[in-house]
Protein backbone atom coordinates (compact mmCIF):
# COMPACT_ATOMS: atom_id res chain seq x y z
CA UNK A 1 0.00 0.00 0.00
CA UNK A 2 2.82 2.41 0.88
CA UNK A 3 4.40 1.70 -2.50
CA UNK A 4 1.13 2.49 -4.28
CA UNK A 5 0.72 5.76 -2.37
CA UNK A 6 4.34 6.67 -3.16
CA UNK A 7 3.84 5.99 -6.88
CA UNK A 8 0.63 8.04 -6.98
CA UNK A 9 2.30 10.92 -5.11
CA UNK A 10 5.30 10.71 -7.41
CA UNK A 11 3.03 10.85 -10.45
CA UNK A 12 1.10 13.83 -9.12
CA UNK A 13 4.30 15.57 -8.08
CA UNK A 14 5.82 15.20 -11.52
CA UNK A 15 2.99 17.31 -12.93
CA UNK A 16 3.87 20.30 -10.75
CA UNK A 17 7.65 19.97 -10.55
CA UNK A 18 9.98 19.80 -13.47
CA UNK A 19 13.28 20.10 -11.64
CA UNK A 20 15.65 17.44 -10.39
CA UNK A 21 14.79 15.00 -7.62
CA UNK A 22 17.36 14.58 -4.85
CA UNK A 23 17.28 11.87 -2.19
CA UNK A 24 19.67 11.65 0.73
CA UNK A 25 20.14 8.71 3.07
CA UNK A 26 22.11 9.12 6.28
CA UNK A 27 23.82 5.81 6.96
CA UNK A 28 26.60 4.12 8.94
CA UNK A 29 29.15 1.81 7.38
CA UNK A 30 28.68 -1.72 8.72
CA UNK A 31 31.22 -3.25 11.09
CA UNK A 32 34.04 -4.86 9.17
CA UNK A 33 33.40 -2.87 5.97
CA UNK A 34 35.84 -0.38 4.48
CA UNK A 35 36.02 2.51 2.03
CA UNK A 36 37.15 -0.02 -0.56
CA UNK A 37 33.91 -1.97 -0.03
CA UNK A 38 31.95 1.26 -0.51
CA UNK A 39 33.89 2.12 -3.67
CA UNK A 40 33.38 -1.37 -5.10
CA UNK A 41 29.67 -1.13 -4.32
CA UNK A 42 29.42 2.17 -6.22
CA UNK A 43 31.27 0.63 -9.19
CA UNK A 44 28.76 -2.24 -9.19
CA UNK A 45 25.87 0.23 -9.06
CA UNK A 46 27.26 2.13 -12.05
CA UNK A 47 27.54 -1.11 -14.02
CA UNK A 48 23.94 -2.06 -13.19
CA UNK A 49 22.63 1.40 -14.17
CA UNK A 50 24.46 1.26 -17.48
CA UNK A 51 23.16 -2.27 -18.17
CA UNK A 52 19.58 -1.10 -17.42
CA UNK A 53 19.94 1.99 -19.64
CA UNK A 54 19.47 4.31 -16.64
CA UNK A 55 22.84 6.09 -16.57
CA UNK A 56 21.15 9.38 -17.52
CA UNK A 57 18.15 8.82 -15.23
CA UNK A 58 19.90 8.52 -11.87
CA UNK A 59 23.30 9.43 -10.46
CA UNK A 60 24.49 8.32 -7.04
CA UNK A 61 27.17 9.77 -4.81
CA UNK A 62 28.45 8.50 -1.48
CA UNK A 63 30.38 10.50 1.07
CA UNK A 64 31.20 10.79 4.72
CA UNK A 65 29.47 13.43 6.80
CA UNK A 66 31.77 16.27 7.82
CA UNK A 67 29.57 18.74 9.72
CA UNK A 68 28.88 17.58 12.29
CA UNK A 69 31.58 14.94 12.09
CA UNK A 70 30.13 11.44 12.33
CA UNK A 71 32.78 8.70 12.24
CA UNK A 72 31.74 5.85 9.96
CA UNK A 73 29.00 7.87 8.30
CA UNK A 74 28.01 7.15 4.72
CA UNK A 75 25.64 9.55 3.02
CA UNK A 76 24.00 8.28 -0.15
CA UNK A 77 22.98 11.15 -2.41
CA UNK A 78 20.87 10.17 -5.41
CA UNK A 79 19.92 12.64 -8.14
CA UNK A 80 17.50 12.27 -11.04
CA UNK A 81 16.93 15.03 -13.59
CA UNK A 82 13.13 14.60 -13.43
CA UNK A 83 10.49 12.82 -11.37
CA UNK A 84 9.87 10.54 -14.35
CA UNK A 85 13.54 9.51 -14.38
CA UNK A 86 13.42 8.92 -10.63
CA UNK A 87 10.38 6.69 -11.15
CA UNK A 88 12.30 4.64 -13.73
CA UNK A 89 15.16 4.15 -11.26
CA UNK A 90 12.82 3.13 -8.44
CA UNK A 91 10.99 0.70 -10.72
CA UNK A 92 14.33 -0.87 -11.69
CA UNK A 93 15.43 -1.06 -8.06
CA UNK A 94 12.23 -2.69 -6.81
CA UNK A 95 11.26 -4.82 -9.81
CA UNK A 96 14.41 -6.14 -11.46
CA UNK A 97 16.70 -8.94 -10.38
CA UNK A 98 19.75 -6.64 -10.67
CA UNK A 99 18.02 -3.96 -8.58
CA UNK A 100 17.20 -6.45 -5.84
CA UNK A 101 20.71 -7.91 -5.97
CA UNK A 102 22.14 -4.42 -5.57
CA UNK A 103 19.80 -3.81 -2.62
CA UNK A 104 21.31 -6.81 -0.86
CA UNK A 105 24.82 -5.56 -1.63
CA UNK A 106 24.28 -2.06 -0.26
CA UNK A 107 22.63 -3.43 2.89
CA UNK A 108 25.73 -5.54 3.44
CA UNK A 109 27.96 -2.44 3.23
CA UNK A 110 25.98 0.09 5.28
CA UNK A 111 22.79 0.61 7.29
CA UNK A 112 20.56 3.66 6.90
CA UNK A 113 18.41 5.27 9.59
CA UNK A 114 17.24 8.60 8.18
CA UNK A 115 16.41 9.83 4.70
CA UNK A 116 14.63 12.59 2.84
CA UNK A 117 13.74 13.50 -0.72
CA UNK A 118 13.23 16.89 -2.28
CA UNK A 119 12.20 18.27 -5.66
CA UNK A 120 14.36 21.19 -6.69
CA UNK A 121 11.96 23.92 -7.76
CA UNK A 122 14.34 26.85 -8.09
CA UNK A 123 18.06 27.54 -7.90
CA UNK A 124 20.36 30.51 -7.43
CA UNK A 125 21.64 32.19 -10.56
Amino acid sequence: MKKLIFIVMLGLSSIGFSGPVVEIYECQINKGKTLEDLSNMMDTFSTYLKKAGLSNSYKAHAGFQQIPIKPGSVNWIGISPTAEDYGKAIEWFTSSKDGQTFGELYQSVYTCQESFMTFITTSSK
